[in-house]
């Protein structure tokens, strides 16, 4: 049987904020007294601060990833001339770039060794998939279910985290689930 409270923080937010709007203005209609109405927004006011909290920390992360990624393509010519006058230093060498993990010719990963490494949480309507590139440019993200086979579930992804909001198959019913990323440049 569905469940009438929405399964996002987004939408939950919403139907918080109007459940209490609608019982507010509907409570002498229904005969609320006020110590049972002031309960009620006892009860409700800390689910709406909490969940407006995290839809500003989302919106704040999202707008800081993209001032970041801003930032990095503006700068990315001046700062890949710095590393380059770095490794025509005649005193550069191959540990240094290694180290500093800009790689000369000689100690490039190969493809194969590019191995994104995630994490994958079960959260309430979705699983947050977080984790690192590995100097992948994008990384293309798979899920299966148990005994099934792999599923494209994001394509060319530029940055975690990931939201996988593929539906349960038995609605209600908790499933077996593996991730796996794949870098692509």
């Amino acid at each position: 049987m569905p469940d009438y409270i929405p399964d996002s923080f987004d939408n939950r937010a919403t139907w918080f904020q109007n459940l209490k709007q609608q019982v507010n203005a509907n409570a002498a209609s229904l005969n609320i007294d006020a110590g049972t109405l002031a309960s009620f927004n006892a009860l409700i006011d800390p689910l709406i601060a909490h969940y407006q909290a995290v839809i500003d920390a989302q919106s704040a992360l999202t707008q800081a990833s993209g001032d970041a990624q801003d930032l990095f393509v503006t700068d990315n010519q001046n700062l890949r001339a710095f590393i380059d006058q770095i490794k025509s230093n005649p005193a550069f060498t191959d540990g240094m770039g290694a180290a500093m993990q800009i790689f000369t010719k000689n100690n490039t990963p190969q493809d194969a060794a590019i191995k994104p490494v995630i994490a994958a949480v079960s959260e309430r309507g979705h699983v947050r998939i977080s984790g690192t590139k590995n100097y992948a440019e994008r990384v293309n993200l798979y899920m299966r279910r148990k005994n099934a086979p792999w599923t494209l579930i994001a394509v060319k992804a530029k940055r975690f985290p990931f939201l996988d909001e593929t539906a349960l198959q038995q609605p209600g019913i908790p499933e077996e689930r593996e991730y796996m990323a794949r870098g692509v440049n």
